[in-house]
C-alpha cells in the first residue's frame, strides 16, 4: 500500500474520517451519554416552563370592504378603501398605532390594571443597572368622555402631560399583534392577557375604536370640507354675478345681438359658408358630367356611353324600338328581296328610332352645359357673398374680442360656481351618512385553553436539542480519540491489513487472572474471545506463502497491549485443531508468558542458546491441548546480553532446528520501541502480526513501531485490535455485552506444563 505523506498522518492522529457506520458506532457506544443529555434539557426546560405564568389569545377579525357603499348616490369627500397590499399593511399600521392604543387603554381603564402596572423582570433587571428609565405611572385620572383620538394626544388638564414613554402603552403594544390573514383583505387582530376574558375584551374594543375612528375621520373630512366649501361658495357668487353685468353692459353699449346665445353675424357667416362649399361641390360635378359628354363628342362617340344617357327612359324605349325593327328586318330579308315594301317599311322604322335616339341624346348634352353654367353662376354669386360678409366681420373682430373676453371669463366663473355648488350639497347631504369601509367579521371569544407557553412543544424542543446535543458529542469524543478504534482505521493509519478484533476478555468472574486470559480459547471455547482469535489464525493461515514450517512473531509498539496475550491464545488454538504448533516467550526481560504458563521452569530458550545444548531439551508440553512452549528463561539472572544471543548464529541454528519437529512457531516478542528484542526475532520470522490497544495505543506510536521493522516490513501479515470494547464489537451485528454462556468453563489457571 503506498504510504502516507507526513502531513496526512498527522491529520489523522485526530480519530480519521467519518462515515455513516463510524457515526452510528460512536452514538451506540455512548448511548448512555446520548439518553442523559436527552433527559436533562428536557427535564430542565419542564422545570422552567412548569413555573411559567399562563397566557390566552383572543382574535378578533376585521375585513377592509373596497366595495362602493353609499346611502344616496352623490359621492363623499374621503374615497373608499382600495383592496391592494399596500393598503391592508396601511390599515395594519394604523390599527397598532398609538392613537388607537391609547384611546382603547382609556376606554378599558386599564392604566389600573396591574397586569400592565408591573413591569416584565428584563426591564426590571436594565433599570437596576441604569439601562432604562422605568415609566411609573401617576395617580388614575379622571374619566371624561372623549371625542376623538385627536383629542386623547391633545387635550389634558392644564398642568399636566404625558410622558413621551408611556410604560402602559409600550406593555399594551408587546402583547397586541395585527397580522393580514394570508392574502386576503381579513386583518387579525390577537392580544395577549393573563385571563381569557379579558383578552377577549380587549381585541373586541380594539376592533370596535378602529372602526369608529375610521368612521369617525370620514365625518371630519366632510365637516371640514363643507365649511370650506361654503366659505369659497360666497366668494365665486360675487365673481360670477360681476363677470355677467359687464358682459350685458359691453352688448348694450355696442348694439350686439345674441340668437339662441349665438352672434347673428356669426351664425350667418357660418351658413354661407357651408352654402359655398355646396355649390362648388355642384358646380364641380356638372362641369365634371359637361366635359366628358364633351370628350366622347370629340372621340366619334355619339354620346351612348354618358351616364345620363343610360338612365334616360326615353333612350331605353326607342333603342328597344329600333332592336325590334332590326331584328323585323333580318327576318324579312330570309323572305324577300331588299326592294319588298316590307324590308323598305321596316328600313323606315329603323332609321326613325335612331333619329329619335340621336335627337334625345343631343338634348341630355345640352341639359349638362345648362346645369354647368347654372351651378357656376351660383357659385359666383355665393363667393360674392361671402366675401362681402367676411369684409364686415373683419372690422368688427376687434371689438368683439373684448366681448368674448367677458363672455370667457363669465363662462369659466360660472363653471366653477356651479361645480362647487353642486359638491357643496353632496358634501352637506352626505355628511351625517357615511358608512365605514371595514367591517367586523368575527368578534374574539374568551378562549378556553392557553396560548403559551407552549410546554409540551418546549419540552419536546428541548429534548430534541439535548438529543441533538448528546449525538454531536457523542461523534465529537469519537473524533477525539486517541488510538485506533475501527478496522478502517488499521489500513488507513497502519497501511496494513486488519486481521481480527478480539474483544476484552470476559466472563462470569468479576476479574480474568492473568492464567486464565492466556488460556482463554481453552477455558471458553465458545465465547466471542475464542471467535476472534480463530478469524485471527484464519487470516494468518490465507496469507501464508507456502507449506513449509514457520515462524509467526506476535509483537506490539509498547507493553501492556497485550501481544503476548493473544501470542498464546492464537498457540493454544493451533493446538486445539491438531497441529503441531510452538509456542515461545521472545520477551527474555519481562518473561510474561514463562510466568504465567511455566513458573516452575528450571530452564528455558536462553539458557540453552548461551550453553550451546539442545533447545529441545527445555520445550515443554500441555498434557490437555498438546500445546509446546518454550520458556524465556531459566530461574537464574541472565548471564549474557540478550540481544547478542538473540542476533547469534546459534539462535539462528536453533530456531531452524526447532522449525524439523514443529510445522508453526509462534513466537511473543517484546515491544519494537522500549527494546531491539523484537526487531532482531523479525528477523527470523515468516509472519508478523502487530498487536494494538482499542482506543489506547496512539497512532503515532504504531505508526513508529512499524517503521522500525525496516525491510522486515514486507513480513507483516496483519494487525490485531486488542481488548475491543464489547459495544463497539455489536455495533454491526447486533450482539448483547457479553460472551455466550460456554458450557466449557473449566477454570484453566493451575495447570502447568510438563517436560
Amino acid at each position: 500500500m503506498p504510504r502516507q505523506t507526513e502531513d496526512m498522518d498527522e491529520q489523522e492522529e485526530g480519530g480519521g474520517a467519518m462515515s455513516l457506520e463510524r457515526a452510528i458506532s460512536a452514538v451506540l457506544k455512548r448511548i448512555k451519554l446520548v439518553f442523559c443529555l436527552t433527559i436533562m434539557a428536557a427535564a430542565v426546560v419542564a422545570a422552567s416552563v412548569y413555573v411559567m405564568p399562563d397566557r390566552y389569545d383572543a382574535s378578533a377579525i376585521v375585513q377592509i370592504d373596497p366595495r362602493f357603499k353609499s346611502i344616496t348616490q352623490l359621492d363623499g369627500v374621503v374615497s373608499e378603501l382600495r383592496g391592494d397590499s399596500s393598503t391592508v399593511e396601511s390599515e395594519i399600521e394604523i390599527i397598532q398605532s398609538r392613537p388607537i392604543i391609547l384611546q382603547v387603554i382609556e376606554t378599558l381603564d386599564l392604566r389600573n390594571d396591574p397586569e400592565f402596572l408591573a413591569p416584565s423582570r428584563l426591564t426590571q433587571l436594565l433599570t437596576r443597572i441604569g439601562i432604562y428609565e422605568e415609566y411609573k405611572p401617576g395617580p388614575p385620572r379622571p374619566q371624561r368622555p372623549r371625542e376623538s383620538i385627536a383629542d386623547i394626544l391633545t387635550v389634558d388638564e392644564p398642568g399636566t402631560s404625558r410622558p413621551e414613554s408611556d410604560w402602559i402603552a409600550d406593555a399594551f403594544m408587546r402583547r397586541l399583534k395585527v397580522t393580514r390573514v394570508r392574502n386576503t383583505l381579513l386583518i387579525d387582530i390577537r392580544f395577549s392577557a393573563s385571563e381569557s376574558r379579558k383578552a377577549a375584551r380587549i381585541a373586541n374594543t380594539i376592533a370596535e375604536v378602529y372602526l369608529k375612528e375610521q368612521l369617525a375621520s370620514k365625518t371630519r373630512a366632510s365637516s371640514t370640507a363643507s365649511v370650506l366649501l361654503d366659505k369659497k361658495l360666497d366668494e365665486m357668487r360675487s365673481q360670477v354675478s360681476d363677470a355677467e353685468r359687464r358682459v350685458e353692459q359691453w352688448k348694450a353699449e355696442h348694439n350686439v345681438f345674441d340668437s339662441e346665445g349665438e352672434d347673428l353675424s356669426e351664425k350667418q357667416l357660418a351658413r354661407l359658408m357651408e352654402q359655398t362649399v355646396a355649390a362648388r361641390n355642384e358646380t364641380s360635378e356638372a362641369k365634371a358630367k359637361f366635359e366628358q359628354a364633351q370628350k366622347l363628342a370629340r372621340a366619334g362617340d355619339s354620346g351612348t356611353a354618358l351616364l345620363e344617357v343610360l338612365k334616360s327612359d326615353t333612350v331605353r324605349v326607342l333603342k328597344e324600338q329600333m332592336a325590334n325593327a332590326t331584328r323585323r328586318a333580318a327576318e324579312l330579308r330570309t323572305k324577300y328581296g331588299p326592294k319588298h315594301p316590307d324590308i323598305l317599311k321596316v328600313n323606315a322604322e329603323v332609321a326613325e328610332a335612331e333619329s329619335q335616339i340621336k335627337a334625345e341624346i343631343e338634348r341630355l348634352i345640352e341639359n349638362l352645359q345648362n346645369q354647368a353654367e347654372v351651378a357656376v353662376e351660383r357659385e359666383r354669386q355665393l363667393v360674392q357673398s361671402l366675401n362681402q360678409l367676411k369684409d364686415q366681420q373683419v372690422a368688427t373682430k376687434d371689438v368683439s374680442a373684448e366681448l368674448k373676453d367677458l363672455e370667457r371669463e363669465a363662462a369659466s366663473s360660472r363653471q366653477i360656481f356651479e361645480a362647487l355648488l353642486v359638491r357643496y350639497k353632496q358634501t352637506s347631504e352626505t355628511q351625517g351618512l357615511q358608512l365605514p369601509d371595514v367591517r367586523i367579521i368575527e368578534k374574539a371569544d374568551a378562549p378556553q385553553f392557553p396560548a403559551s407557553p407552549k410546554r409540551k412543544q418546549l419540552i419536546m424542543m428541548a429534548g430534541f436539542g439535548g438529543l441533538i446535543l448528546g449525538l454531536g458529542l457523542a461523534i465529537l469524543l469519537e473524533l477525539l480519540a486517541p488510538g485506533i478504534s475501527r478496522q478502517e482505521d488499521v489500513s488507513r493509519t497502519l497501511e496494513t491489513d486488519h486481521l481480527s478484533s478480539v474483544p476484552m476478555p470476559n466472563s462470569d468472574d468479576a476479574v480474568i487472572s492473568a492464567a486464565k486470559a492466556v488460556r482463554l480459547v481453552v477455558a471458553e471455547p465458545q465465547s466471542r474471545y475464542a471467535d476472534a482469535i480463530r478469524d485471527a489464525r484464519r487470516e494468518l493461515d490465507m496469507r501464508r506463502t507456502s507449506t513449509a514450517p514457520r515462524i509467526i512473531l506476535v509483537t506490539s509498539s509498547v507493553a501492556g497491549e497485550g501481544a503476548e496475550v493473544i501470542a498464546s491464545n492464537l498457540a493454544h488454538n493451533y493446538a486445539m485443531t491438531g497441529g503441531r504448533p510452538l509456542l515461545i516467550d521472545g520477551d527474555l526481560r519481562l518473561l510474561p508468558l514463562t510466568r504465567q504458563l511455566a513458573a516452575e521452569r528450571s530452564r528455558g530458550l536462553f539458557d540453552q542458546v548461551i550453553d550451546g545444548q539442545p533447545i529441545e531439551a527445555a520445550i515443554l508440553r500441555d498434557g490437555l491441548t498438546d500445546l509446546h512452549f518454550l520458556p524465556a528463561m531459566g530461574q537464574a539472572p541472565p548471564r549474557k546480553s540478550i540481544p547478542e544471543t538473540l542476533n547469534s548464529d546459534a539462535m539462528a541454528q536453533a530456531l531452524a532446528g526447532l522449525k524439523s519437529y514443529f510445522d508453526t512457531i509462534i513466537i511473543s516478542a517484546p515491544p519494537l520501541l522500549p527494546v531491539i528484542d523484537g526487531r532482531i526475532l523479525a528477523d527470523y520470522a515468516d509472519q508478523i502480526v502487530f498487536v494494538v490497544a482499542w482506543q489506547k495505543t496512539p497512532k503515532q506510536i504504531a505508526k513508529a513501531a512499524l517503521k522500525t521493522l525496516g525491510i522486515n516490513n514486507r513480513k507483516l501479515s496483519g494487525a490485531v485490535l486488542n481488548d475491543v470494547a464489547i459495544e463497539s464489537l455489536d455495533e454491526t451485528r447486533g450482539w448483547q455485552r457479553g460472551f455466550m454462556s460456554s458450557r466449557h468453563t473449566k477454570d484453566m489457571s493451575g495447570s502447568r506444563y510438563a517436560a
